[in-house]
């Protein structure tokens, strides 16, 4: 009896949530909450230079999406999507990011010691909405671009 019960109130609750537009079935663990069938999604492309306070470009910076509920990364840094900067400071990401409009934090952080100076891990936040997409369809609201210049300050010895 108790296993009928389960059964059609699994049964109930998984309709329902058809009816509703949620699909509990196979959705990545990005915002710990349900994806609904046809979530909004968009690519967005976050490039720029990282400098020091001088206007220097800084080579070797690590930049990445800061996602501070992604269990396979070891840091804060998700490897999924990173760059590290060239001998010019500039970098390039790309997100696919559901709910086109929210915001996506970009961390920038220094891995190579103090090759190239010594400085501290920065986390930007980047406001997606207002930014114009192109080729979308359906959706897929589509692909924009997002240019982020950052200053890295040093760090202190204290």
């Amino acid at each position: 009896m108790k296993i009928k019960y389960l059964k059609l109130k699994n049964w109930l609750l998984v309709t329902l949530g058809g009816l509703l537009g949620i699909n509990l079935v196979g959705c990545e663990k990005i915002f710990n909450t349900a994806c609904e069938y046809g979530t909004p999604e968009a690519t967005y492309h976050v490039l720029g230079t990282v400098t020091n306070a001088d206007g220097q470009p800084i080579p070797g910076i690590c930049v990445g999406r800061y996602n501070p509920w992604d269990e396979e990364a070891d840091t804060l840094m998700s490897a999924r999507y990173h760059d590290t900067t060239d001998a010019d400071g500039r970098y390039s990401v790309t997100y696919s990011w559901w709910f086109p409009g929210e915001n996506i934090d970009v961390g920038f952080y220094d891995t190579d010691g103090t090759e190239n100076g010594n400085y501290q891990d920065t986390i930007v936040t980047v406001k997606t909405s207002g930014v114009p997409t192109t080729g979308g369809d359906g959706w897929y609201d589509g692909e924009g671009f997002i240019k982020l210049d950052v200053t890295m300050k040093e760090k202190t010895d204290k």
